[in-house]
């Protein structure tokens, strides 16, 4: 199976909730779900997400560790494992949650459980219940039927199929440390070529406070091009001075990589690439690294420290 991605059309439509939602507190949540479960004649329950792992009884849980991309929460017990990153359905995650369905084990995933949601309801068969979380709300409970599994594949029909020609992303990339790495080896997963905004001197001076302690421009750039030769990614770095430097030049980039802390920015880049006439950045947006105590691997942090 291929790996599929996420566009930002098709981000706008999963947001509509699919199935039942089921709304209330937590005790309340339970309540509820377990009548809905008997009245329906349910056979099976796969919980997606963390949230409804922890919450609700399922034959199946699978989860990745985390509430809200970024805050770690102690994981259940688990036999299988898959590697499924942000805004996609990886080629790899079918074989494992196939063998997870059949012998009713869970399944940790590095990266996102978010979108395998999909890939759950089409391999169960009818009468097999697949939950996963409305943030803040609650649940939503879809019923796998022949119905449910022709919507579904509608929707991964209008997946992206093959890699993003261009990727861009921007940083300071001061001491490039793990959390650096996986956001650069992320853009080779996505991508077949990175943009890279490199800050200026300049930049780092106005916008940070302990800039001092802050590598040169060279020097940042030197490990930059040290880590993308390693990895083998095709690359161009750019000196910027602000945050949209050839996000808003370049009408062959498709998508842009950000985190939570930087999205507003990929809007920002949007905003003015349509002004000029250019088509919008697809959003990508991955976790943080943490540490073991659960807090953001930073550069910051590191100069903290020092």
């Amino acid at each position: 199976m291929k790996t599929l991605y996420l566009t930002n059309k098709l981000r706008k439509e999963l947001k509509k909730p699919f199935g039942a939602p089921i709304l209330g507190e937590k005790a309340e949540i339970v309540k509820k779900f377990k009548k809905i479960i008997k009245r329906r004649g349910l056979k099976k329950i796969i919980c997606v997400g963390d949230y409804c792992s922890s919450t609700l009884p399922a034959d199946i849980k699978i989860f990745d560790g985390r509430i809200r991309r970024n805050k770690r929460v102690c994981t259940q017990e688990y036999f299988l494992s898959c590697k499924n990153p942000s805004a996609s359905i990886d080629g790899g995650v079918w074989e494992v949650l196939k063998r997870a369905i059949r012998d009713n084990e869970n399944v940790f995933v590095e990266g996102e459980e978010d979108l395998l949601v999909i890939p759950c309801l089409l391999l169960a068969k009818n009468k097999t219940g697949i939950v996963y979380g409305l943030p803040d709300k609650g649940v939503s409970l879809v019923e796998v039927s022949s119905k449910t599994k022709l919507d579904f594949r509608k929707i991964l029909r209008k997946f992206r199929e093959r890699r993003f020609e261009k990727i861009v992303f921007g940083g300071t990339f001061d001491k490039l440390h793990k959390g650096h790495r996986y956001f650069i080896l992320m853009a080779k997963y996505y991508a077949k070529e990175a943009i890279i905004g490199l800050c200026s001197d300049k930049m780092v001076k106005t916008t940070k406070k302990d800039y001092k302690k802050i590598q040169s421009f060279q020097e940042r750039k030197n490990n930059l091009k040290n880590y993308l030769r390693k990895i083998n990614l095709r690359h161009k770095i750019f000196k910027i001075d602000d945050i949209y430097g050839p996000s808003i030049e370049d009408k062959n980039i498709e998508a842009i990589l950000l985190t939570e802390e930087t999205f507003n920015n990929g809007v920002k880049i949007n905003k003015r690439r349509k002004e000029k006439g250019l088509a919008e950045l697809n959003y990508i947006i991955l976790p943080y690294i943490l540490d073991l105590k659960g807090r953001k691997i930073s550069s910051s942090t590191f100069r903290s420290s020092s």
